[in-house]
């Protein structure tokens, strides 16, 4: 095997971070990340089966360094052959995660602890069940909560991730910011953001600007330094606090200057960026044994410097003329 190449982008961004959709089916149907219309899953012939997830996986690591997997979805748990796929992504010896929404996490606690996954982030966007219910046509949130209960008991490194829309839960975030203080845990508010058939509106953001004077109100807090390459600011409430509390800036202060992340949607396509419109399909080119890495390479050289080169500013955000999958279709 030839040494493995650094991939870098044309901003001499390296990357070496793989979000890797394994599904667009969901349990859930939570109102920003699925599209209004009638939503149809991809048929499974047209999916990644674990064996390419596998191949396409290893190419990027033994090839490519990269050093951290994370598995998303739609709801990576709902996959019938999920522990098969984790089973053969932990012998790559990449760190490994999984974004899930928590409802079935209680049957895979083993199976993450006999395969080194160590590393669980779980969208929980209120506390409040009814609400719960309103966001994810769902009655499932002591099951999550239980799920969120039992991951801190097992000492997994645990993110819970919020997103915060104006009129809907921002009230919750102090609430929310005493977990962080009373568990070991990292709580990560998201600012809303704009995907196909959303519904995303500029008024429901809520900077994070505005959701530190929110926290103002309640507490007093101090700021943590941040890694190159961390999507959060990060902060506690005092030094006594077991967990720390996070926000995410996508709209109003981006980070793009210090990205690192690929993803590879269920279809396998390869998108550079969360917002971009570009596409190269890892999957079609690997099942006519094609070579994947001057695609993988001509892909990180087409990223843009910011927002996948859709727009900038958040006044400037015309949600009706971005081009892009759902957030479903994407995977986080």
């Amino acid at each position: 095997m030839t040494k493995p190449t650094d991939l870098l982008d044309s901003f001499g961004r390296k990357h070496d971070y793989l979000r890797l959709s394994i599904t667009d089916s969901c349990n859930f149907r939570c109102l920003y990340c699925m599209p209004d219309e009638p939503f149809k899953s991809t048929p499974s012939i047209e999916l990644m089966n674990s064996q390419e997830i596998f191949e396409i996986s290893k190419i990027f690591v033994q090839q490519f360094n990269i050093s951290k997997i994370r598995i998303t979805g739609g709801e990576p748990l709902v996959r019938n052959d999920f522990e098969t796929i984790i089973q053969q992504i932990s012998t790559l010896g990449a760190n490994i995660g999984i974004t899930t929404n928590g409802v079935l996490l209680h049957k895979y606690f083993d199976l993450f602890e006999k395969c080194g996954v160590r590393n669980l982030n779980i969208s929980i966007d209120s506390l409040d069940r009814e609400k719960f219910k309103y966001i994810t046509k769902r009655d499932l949130f002591q099951t999550v909560w239980d799920n969120i209960k039992e991951s801190i008991k097992r000492g997994f490194n645990l993110k819970l991730n919020v997103v915060v829309m104006r009129g809907f839960n921002e009230d919750e975030i102090p609430e929310f910011i005493a977990l962080s203080h009373h568990h070991p845990i990292e709580l990560r508010f998201i600012e809303f953001m704009p995907f196909t058939g959303n519904s995303w509106e500029k008024n429901k953001v809520i900077p994070i600007s505005e959701m530190l004077t929110l926290v103002s109100k309640h507490f007093t807090f101090e700021k943590l330094e941040d890694g190159k390459n961390d999507t959060s600011r990060k902060y506690r409430i005092d030094a006594e606090s077991k967990g720390v509390f996070g926000l995410i800036s996508t709209m109003s202060n981006s980070f793009c200057a210090g990205c690192n992340r690929i993803r590879i949607t269920s279809d396998g396509k390869m998108k550079n960026c969360l917002f971009g419109a570009d596409e190269f399909d890892l999957l079609k080119s690997f099942r006519n044994n094609e070579d994947l890495t001057e695609i993988i390479q001509l892909g990180i050289i087409k990223k843009h410097k910011e927002k996948g080169g859709q727009f900038s500013e958040m006044e400037n955000v015309n949600n009706q003329k971005i081009i892009n999958r759902s957030m479903i279709k994407i995977g986080g």
